[in-house]
C-alpha cells in the first residue's frame, strides 16, 4: 500500500514537472497583442465613421435647396466614404497581418523552445515599435522647420552633424597635411 502511494506521488510529480511547449505562444507575443489591439480600435473607428456617414446622408436630405449647402454635404459624404474605404482596407490588412504573425510566433517559439532560449525576443518588439513610430510620423517636408534647425546658433539634431561640426572637422583635417 505504501509502495503504491509513493509510486503514485512520484508519477504525479513526473507528470507535473514535464516541460511541454505552449500550445498558444502567440498570446504571449507583444507584437501579436499590439496588432490585435490596433485591429479593435480600427474596427471601432470604422463603425463610428459608418454612423457619421448616415448622419451626413440625412443632413443631405434635409438641406434647403439653392443655399449652397448641398456641395458641403456632398463633400462630407464623399470624405466619409473615402475614410470608410481606407479603414476597411486597414482592417483587412491587420487581419492578414495577425494571421501571419500567429504563424510566425508559433514557428519562432518552437525554435526558441527547442534551443532553450528566451521567447519572445525583446529586441524584436523594440524594432517593431521603432518601425511603427517612423510609419506614424510626419510624412511632409516642412521647409520652415528645416531652415530654423540650420539657422546660426541653432543646436544640431541629436546624433546629427551640423554645419558647424562639419566645418570644424574640415579645418582640423586640412592642417595635418
Amino acid at each position: 500500500m505504501l509502495f503504491r502511494i509513493i509510486t503514485l506521488l512520484f508519477l504525479c510529480a513526473a507528470i507535473v514537472s514535464c516541460n511541454k511547449p505552449d500550445p498558444n505562444p502567440e498570446l504571449k507575443d507583444p507584437i501579436y497583442n499590439d496588432l490585435n489591439s490596433r485591429l479593435g480600435s480600427t474596427k471601432q473607428a470604422l463603425e463610428a465613421e459608418k454612423k457619421a456617414l448616415e448622419g451626413h446622408e440625412q443632413a443631405l436630405k434635409d438641406v434647403v435647396p439653392q443655399t449652397g449647402q448641398i456641395k458641403y454635404a456632398q463633400k462630407r459624404i464623399y470624405e466619409s466614404q473615402a475614410k470608410i474605404q481606407k479603414l476597411g482596407q486597414e482592417v483587412r490588412y491587420l487581419e492578414l497581418k495577425i494571421e501571419s504573425r500567429k504563424k510566425e510566433a508559433k514557428t519562432s517559439y518552437m525554435l526558441a523552445f527547442q534551443k532553450g532560449e528566451e521567447w519572445p525576443n525583446p529586441n524584436e518588439f523594440s524594432s517593431y515599435e521603432a518601425a511603427n513610430k517612423l510609419r506614424a510620423g510626419k510624412m511632409t517636408w516642412d521647409a520652415n522647420a528645416r531652415v530654423k534647425a540650420l539657422a546660426p546658433g541653432a543646436k544640431p539634431a541629436a546624433g546629427g552633424h551640423g554645419a558647424a561640426e562639419g566645418g570644424e572637422k574640415k579645418a582640423e583635417g586640412g592642417g595635418h597635411h
